[in-house]
């Protein structure tokens, strides 16, 4: 009998069953590894589409809370409204220095009612448009204070002064004379009474009824001072034409210098056109 150690050899299919099991633990394990990384890489994803989703969110997110708080009323592009530029107004008061009624050679009747008041009338008008584009220099003209240079300030004082001188010119001197005669001064009187007599009663008696009804008219309080002030229109229709031609072309050339004049505030000055 020999005492040395001997190997048992093993059954065949017992090594395959052990390969078997060994090759299914191998398998296993790759798979529970392949799992633990799909898993991470799951959770990444997860995470970085939150990071994704919370960064989107906080981008979305307005900052800005102030609100705009529009007045009632419509604004200027639906309220038809079209600003005037100081070029636009020069140009309209040109025009107007074209409307300006002209006296014949032989002068005004001063007779004929018709045509003081016709020719005062077209005067009227134009002075009164002229006034309107006065009102809108001063929108023409605006800045704030902050964007006004100087040299802009005194400029507008400049054109300021001489819009105001023309118009009490014209309000003094040309206005009364034309307002005195188209509408002069009249008072409400009585022109007439009508009486109606009216007769009632029975077979015994009879009765009279009276009515009275008052007729009122207006009438001048003095024509003699109406008929003056006509005489006085038309002795001094050309000098009155006169008075409003020059006042017009004197703004015209105010308005042309001051446009030259921030011209040259402007080139010095990167404010430019200035209120």
């Amino acid at each position: 009998m020999s005492t040395g150690s001997h190997k048992t050899e093993e059954d065949p299919s017992t090594k395959k069953r052990k390969s078997s099991d060994t090759n299914t633990n191998t398998n296993t394990n790759t798979t529970k590894s392949k799992l633990k990384k799909v898993t991470k890489q799951n959770g990444k994803r997860s995470a970085s589409t939150s990071s994704h989703s919370n960064s989107s969110s906080t981008s979305t997110t307005p900052t800005n809370t102030t609100t705009t708080t529009r007045l009632p009323g419509a604004s200027a592009a639906e309220d038809g409204y079209e600003a005037l530029t100081l070029e636009d107004i020069k140009g309209r008061i040109q025009g107007l220095c074209e409307r300006v009624p002209r006296v014949p050679p032989e002068g005004l009747d001063a007779n004929s009612e018709t045509d003081m008041k016709e020719w005062a009338t077209q005067l009227q008008a134009v002075i009164e448009e002229f006034n309107l584009l006065v009102c809108c220099i001063s929108a023409a003209t605006y800045k704030w204070q902050s964007e006004r240079s100087g040299a802009a300030d005194q400029n507008l004082s400049v054109l300021s002064a001489e819009l105001a001188n023309s118009q009490d010119q014209i309000s003094s001197t040309v206005t009364p004379r034309l307002t005195n005669v188209l509408a002069p001064v009249v008072d409400l009187v009585v022109d007439k009474v009508i009486t109606t007599q009216e007769e009632q009663g029975g077979t015994t008696s009879t009765t009279t009824e009276e009515t009275k009804q008052n007729v009122y008219v207006r009438k001048q309080v003095d024509p003699s001072f109406l008929k003056l002030c006509a005489t006085i229109l038309s002795r001094n229709a050309p000098m009155i034409r006169q008075v409003v031609l020059c006042n017009f072309h004197k703004i015209d050339k105010c308005m042309t210098d001051y446009l030259q004049a921030q011209v040259k505030d402007g080139q010095h000055d990167s404010r430019g056109f200035a209120y």
